[in-house]
């Protein structure tokens, strides 16, 4: 005879024993025999056919377990193993039955049992639902986190970086640079008695440029520089006033060209006045077909770029589409990437201005600000995904930054501009459509973690260590 909760059970049953860790049913098998708990400690459990395991409840001396798939004459609902060495007493079917038809108290705290575990269970389940709701939640406040620290990092860093730059072009500094208007500029021009200097990189200059002008890209001035000084001399130009032209609306080759050359001692330097682009009009000009310019390796960052590539295969599989475990391995990628480019930009923003310019997007006013925020932005949401924090929140902004590029890089197409990503520095890939490519799939990714990331994070719900136990 024992005794559970007060119930009596009289001759029925056999004691045995059971080891630590051995599973006592297994759920889905068929139910043969009802169990009471006379010592140890159990647990019960459900698991699904990928391996992710639910914690039902614990089990004591006085418990039982096994009745629901009796009386409902269905498979184990769940698995029970022990936890350290247990006694149990053992009924099988005809002498539950007996007893169950002979015990109707037994009866009774079956069924209140029963109820208690589905009120539990309900409230488990709202839990549950509340966490994963709260894990779904993005909060202005994480996207403030982000960009908030991003500018002060930026600003702060800028302060102290040996090659700061202003936050708007043209602030703080007194160029005094002279414009020449274009009518005057092109008398000149007739006469030969200017030099024109283009101040745009060499990809923009052989495609077309003033006849006779000579080419100083603003990036490589100091590099170029005696090579021009040396040309005028050849040319016994030395004497003759320099105009400087560009091509990009912010005016700024132009006129930081201007202010180096003067710098260097020449007496004479203008800028050609009137709208940025009206040269090619009204001036005689050399056009040829340009190529596109050539591609800098970009190391080990430019290798795992192409691996957004392939994610868009995956895609394509829906179980694979769906997992956690690919938006974790999605946040490592896309998290290294952004962190690699950034730490090549943060060093040298007024280099990555002038990548900026090139596109033609940015007003003037805001390539300076784009140049110092967008790769602090980078490298702190970049780290926030590889370390799994606001990663909802993460991805929106990575995804919006691929958006960004998607469309400057289109434009550059459309636009047959000859320039480089400009991701890595004065460095990168040529702007062709398998970068387009290469972020389309960085994007995706993004979309991808931004539904199913769920492992190994650290969110408005609290850390999930992982994604295997609730």
């Amino acid at each position: 005879m024992t005794e559970a909760d007060g119930l009596k059970l009289e001759n029925v049953g056999t004691e045995i024993r059971v080891p630590a860790g051995a599973l006592v049913v297994k759920q889905g098998e068929p139910p043969r025999c009802f169990y009471v708990v006379v010592s140890g400690r159990l647990q019960v459990f459900r698991e699904t056919a990928e391996g992710i395991r639910t914690h039902l409840t614990e089990l004591g001396p006085g418990d039982y377990f096994g009745e629901v798939a009796l009386v409902t004459g269905q498979p184990r609902t769940a698995s029970v193993a022990a936890l350290e060495d247990a006694v149990l007493l053992e009924i099988d079917k005809a002498e539950f039955d007996h007893v169950l038809d002979h015990n109707p108290q037994l009866a009774r705290h079956i069924i209140r049992q029963l109820s208690h575990w589905l009120v539990k269970g309900d409230h488990r389940l709202e839990q549950e639902v509340v966490h994963q709701a709260k894990l779904r939640q993005v909060s202005w406040f994480d996207y403030l986190l982000m960009l908030g620290l991003s500018l002060v990092l930026a600003l702060v860093f800028n302060l102290y970086n040996d090659n700061q730059i202003p936050l708007v072009h043209g602030w703080g500094e007194k160029l005094n640079v002279t414009e020449i208007p274009l009518t005057r500029a092109l008398e000149l021009h007739r006469r030969q008695a200017a030099v024109f200097v283009d101040a745009r990189k060499a990809n923009f200059y052989d495609r077309r440029h003033i006849q006779g002008a000579i080419n100083l890209p603003l990036l490589y001035f100091d590099l170029q520089y005696p090579m021009f000084q040396f040309i005028l001399e050849q040319m016994g130009w030395q004497d003759k006033p320099l105009i400087v032209y560009g091509g990009g609306f912010s005016r700024r080759f132009d006129h930081e060209l201007a202010h180096r050359l003067e710098e260097k001692g020449h007496p004479q330097v203008m800028v050609l006045g009137g709208h940025y682009a009206a040269w090619e009009k009204h001036f005689p000009v050399v056009e040829k077909a340009g190529s596109p310019p050539p591609a800098m390796p970009l190391g080990i960052p430019g290798l795992i770029e192409w691996l957004p590539v392939g994610f868009l295969g995956l895609l394509l599989i829906p179980p694979v589409r769906r997992s956690p475990y690919l938006a974790m391995a999605g946040r490592v990628v896309l998290g290294v990437i952004f962190v690699e480019f950034a730490l090549s930009k943060i060093m040298r923003p007024g280099v990555f201005a002038l990548n900026v310019v090139e596109y033609g997007l940015m007003p003037p006013w805001g390539v300076n600000l784009w140049a110092l925020f967008l790769p602090w932005a980078e490298l702190v949401v970049g780290l926030f995904l590889v370390l799994g924090i606001r990663t909802r929140a993460a991805a929106t902004l990575i995804g919006a930054m691929n958006l960004i590029f998607i469309v400057g890089l289109v434009n550059a197409i459309l636009l047959d501009l000859p320039i480089n990503c400009g991701c890595v520095g004065e460095v990168g890939e040529p702007v062709n459509w398998w970068k387009v490519v290469k972020n389309v799939g960085m994007l995706l990714m993004a979309v991808q973690i931004f539904f199913y990331d769920r492992f190994l994070v650290l969110d408005r719900g609290g850390f999930i260590w992982r994604e295997r136990e609730i």
